[in-house]
């Protein structure tokens, strides 16, 4: 039996003076900081009440609920660290507002891809799982970021993600299988996201701005048509926390 590691989050939390219940029972938490201020312009009176490292994290209230946002990480293991944190400190639901390729012909740059689950392709959720496990997104969650991303009649896909450590390692024969597979989108963050909010009894869910045609080769993180995306994926997931009541 695995035994308590001796800095569990709640411990980490404690000594950077953040206690349980003083972020909000909802958490919107997109990678870069740029992101955050988008997220954050949909607040009303937000306040920093965390801060360690490089990341922060900002409470106010949309229409009375308290909604946390911080930028939550770029890649697997500083993920795990900000995801443990927040479900130390009183999140109940988490939704990743990310960017990703896409790895399916239909699938196009400025699409939304709300993710269902996830394929663990990189290394930090071993620590936290073993290989069978399934990553899967809460299905309250996904039903939030539907309906909204259909009130505002945006672009979007359902599916699975599949999560890399080694954004220059996505061979042609890794892409081709995930394609066959099925598998909508490629990131560097929501299987750590999803798999940590699970295993510590939480609501995950992600959503995710095209950026990229894998199957093309096309690159589109300085197109406009991606910044849109940006915008309308924010807004999707403001009326989403909206919606799970």
């Amino acid at each position: 039996m695995l035994k308590e590691p001796h800095f569990t989050p709640e411990r980490m939390l404690a000594m950077l003076g953040v206690r349980p219940g003083s972020l909000g029972p909802c958490a919107l938490i997109p990678g870069p900081r740029e992101r955050s201020q988008m997220i954050l312009s949909g607040l009303e009176n937000p306040s920093k009440n965390f801060s360690f490292l490089d990341y922060e994290m900002h409470t106010g209230t949309l229409n009375g609920k308290r909604v946390t946002v911080g930028n939550g990480g770029r890649y697997a293991p500083d993920t795990a660290i900000t995801t443990e944190i927040l479900c130390a400190g009183g999140v109940e639901s988490l939704i990743r507002i990310g960017s990703c390729g896409s790895l399916q012909e239909e699938i196009r740059v400025g699409d939304l891809i709300i993710a269902t689950g996830a394929l663990r392709g990189e290394g930090t959720t071993s620590y936290y799982v073993p290989k069978d496990f399934s990553t899967l997104s809460h299905p309250d969650i996904v039903r939030a970021l539907t309906e909204a991303a259909k009130g505002f009649k945006v672009r979007y896909h359902l599916g699975q993600v599949y999560t890399t450590d080694a954004l220059f390692q996505e061979t042609p024969e890794l892409i081709a299988d995930l394609e066959r597979q099925k598998v909508s989108g490629i990131d560097m963050v929501t299987s750590t996201f999803l798999t940590v909010a699970q295993v510590r009894g939480k609501k995950p869910g992600a959503i995710l701005a095209v950026s990229d045609e894998c199957l093309k080769g096309k690159m589109g993180f300085r197109d406009p048509v991606f910044l849109e995306a940006e915008e309308k994926m924010v807004a999707v997931a403001l009326k989403a926390v909206d919606l799970l009541g």
